[in-house]
């Protein structure tokens, strides 16, 4: 933590929270405007929205601790799956002659034409709600990897295999370290879309624990949504926060000073 603390922890958390006060700022003017439009609260200002986070927290914290184990489990899912395989596809050009054209012909499908085949499969418990989330960030995963690993220059594959490495070696000390940035940008996309699809699966077919159902189900008290709305930002930025640690710690030379600077 100390180093962590040292290479500007402390400026990414005034960041944040420079962040979210402009946040809350432009809400609060986007509600007095539709009020004074509409005639109504139709968007509740921040302040309101918070104090009902404060009023169901118990309740809420249920939600987040249900919705946040999907979706983390369902990030894992897609990473083990999808990064290994991009790897491959990307560095090893016969692997990569087969899995392209399926690549090609299955990522432009919209991943939400698959949710009734993932719901006729794994009925409507949480198995499908993972299943959504976790082929939708797949194919993200598998792209950018397979992006990544065909950007590794020439001349560091040579100058490892030159010096005897096996394809272990190769993976180890120059597949895997080259394309973990990319890797880990991904994943912070993924949590945006992640979240969104797993809005969908928790709303869908079954109102089970989740935040998703927490939300739809307060769709007429529009101060309450909005707390279950607060509770998947924070949700998104705890994980976000995750991420950037893995990073600093994972991809070290990133954030050495160089020498002179």
């Amino acid at each position: 933590f100390e180093r962590l603390r040292r290479q500007g922890a402390l400026y990414q958390i005034a960041r944040y929270v420079a962040s979210i006060v402009l946040l809350l700022a432009c809400w609060e003017i986007a509600s007095l405007i539709i009020t004074a439009v509409k005639g109504q609260a139709l968007l509740p200002d921040p302040f309101r929205a918070i104090s009902e986070v404060i009023r169901l927290a118990p309740i809420l914290f249920q939600h987040v601790w249900v919705s946040a184990w999907r979706l983390v489990l369902a990030m894992l899912l897609a990473v083990s799956a999808g990064y290994p395989l991009g790897l491959l596809s990307g560095h090893e050009r016969k692997l990569d002659e087969i899995i392209s054209p399926i690549i090609y012909i299955v990522y432009p499908i919209p991943q939400v034409a698959f949710i009734l085949l993932l719901f006729l499969v794994f009925g409507i418990g949480n198995p499908v709600k993972v299943a959504i989330v976790a082929v939708a960030l797949f194919f993200q995963i598998l792209v950018s990897a397979r992006g990544a690993a065909k950007l590794i220059e020439q001349e560091h594959l040579t100058s490892v295999l030159s010096a005897g490495a096996s394809r272990w070696q190769v993976y180890r000390h120059v597949v895997l370290p080259s394309t973990l940035p990319s890797i880990l940008t991904s994943l912070r996309v993924s949590v945006g879309l992640g979240m969104a699809f797993l809005y969908i699966a928790e709303t869908t077919a079954t109102m089970a624990p989740g935040l998703g159902s927490f939300v739809k189900s307060s769709q007429f008290n529009q101060a309450q949504a909005f707390a279950g709305i607060l509770m998947m930002a924070a949700l998104g930025l705890i994980l976000y926060i995750v991420i950037d640690i893995l990073e600093r710690v994972l991809c070290r030379w990133k954030y050495v000073r160089r020498r002179g600077s």
